[in-house]
């Protein structure tokens, strides 16, 4: 079997439909809460707020006969230290076929299926990282092609969507208000002091912004990135999307009131924030993402691979023997 053999593979299984569950009505919201919360997704248990949440937005969906909705918050950009930056690559496409067999398991037992939503913080992320906005665009084109390609493979009532927070605006300068105001806020109500910050924000940190020019050089560059990131989800247009109690919400990595589901069944790496690769073992292969210092000590190979599939980064794929 090679590369795309198993790609194609996984893509086939996923669109192959399933029949309609019958669940009682009364136990329905509990069924979907199963599926939501099954152990083949979640990667770490999950919290009472996280619980809560997804209750009332299964209540909703299931009260208003609309598809049961997941949402996940993301940095909107291809990490700038990859040579496949700043579009998709393998990484978006295994997180897709990853979250479209866990919204199969939802339709499975509710007639109006589940929808998922990737929302991208591409304003954010410009701010906050030194993007430039052509490449959040490029991001942003690249994703969407991809989702339209994907969904020829989706099951019958799955769908996913894709908003951008730049989309929000009428006027992108209104974002650096607000971030500016929230900021001051945070600031005042620290008594003036910067954020403390451990060892694993500080290396977060030194990975993600592009360096303006003399930047580096103020010693306490990262404290002030780390206040704009928490501002971030204090901003105004922003904290409605995040109070929204319809939707499920949903993170790769663990985080307070989110169900941390990893990116792939092997991967807790941010797919944004990483590339894709397979490893092979005999016939088989395992889909990976990695990160910038995975991808370092990885011993690999190209191999070919032709799935229709538009931008510079599908053409071919790392095959690992053996991580």
């Amino acid at each position: 079997m090679t590369a795309q053999d198993y790609i194609q593979s996984k893509l086939d299984e996923l669109s192959t439909s399933e029949p309609l569950q019958e669940v009682a009505p009364n136990n329905l919201e509990e069924v979907i809460l199963s599926k939501v919360l099954s152990k083949k997704f979640r990667k770490n248990k999950a919290d009472d707020t996280a619980i809560e949440l997804c209750k009332k937005a299964i209540h909703f969906a299931v009260a208003n006969n609309k598809p049961v909705k997941v949402g996940l918050l993301f940095g909107g950009n291809k990490l700038w230290r990859f040579d496949e930056a700043p579009e998709v690559d393998w990484a978006e496409l295994f997180n897709l076929i990853y979250f479209a067999r866990w919204m199969k398991t939802i339709a499975s037992v509710y007639e109006h299926g589940a929808e998922f939503e990737y929302y991208s913080q591409d304003v954010s992320v410009e701010r906050l990282n030194n993007i430039p906005r052509s490449e959040t665009d490029q991001y942003s084109k690249t994703f969407r092609e991809l989702i339209d390609w994907f969904s020829k493979y989706l099951p019958e009532r799955v769908m996913f969507t894709y908003k951008r927070q730049a989309e929000e605006y009428e006027d992108i300068s209104q974002y650096d208000t607000e971030i500016e105001e929230a900021k001051a806020k945070m600031l005042s109500e620290n008594g003036g002091k910067l954020p403390e910050m451990s060892d694993v924000q500080r290396v977060a940190t030194e990975l993600n912004v592009r360096l303006r020019d003399g930047q580096g050089d103020d010693p306490e560059w990262r404290e002030k990135v780390e206040l704009e990131h928490q501002a971030i989800f204090a901003t105004k247009t922003l904290t409605p999307y995040l109070m929204d109690e319809t939707i499920i919400p949903t993170c790769p990595t663990p985080f307070e009131g989110l169900i941390a589901t990893g990116s792939t069944k092997y991967s807790i790496a941010k797919f944004w924030a990483g590339v894709g690769v397979l490893e092979q073992a005999g016939e088989a292969y395992k889909d990976f993402i990695v990160t910038p210092k995975q991808l370092e000590e990885l011993r690999f190979n190209w191999q070919g691979v032709d799935l229709g599939i538009k931008g510079k980064n599908f053409s071919k794929i790392r095959v690992a023997n053996g991580r």
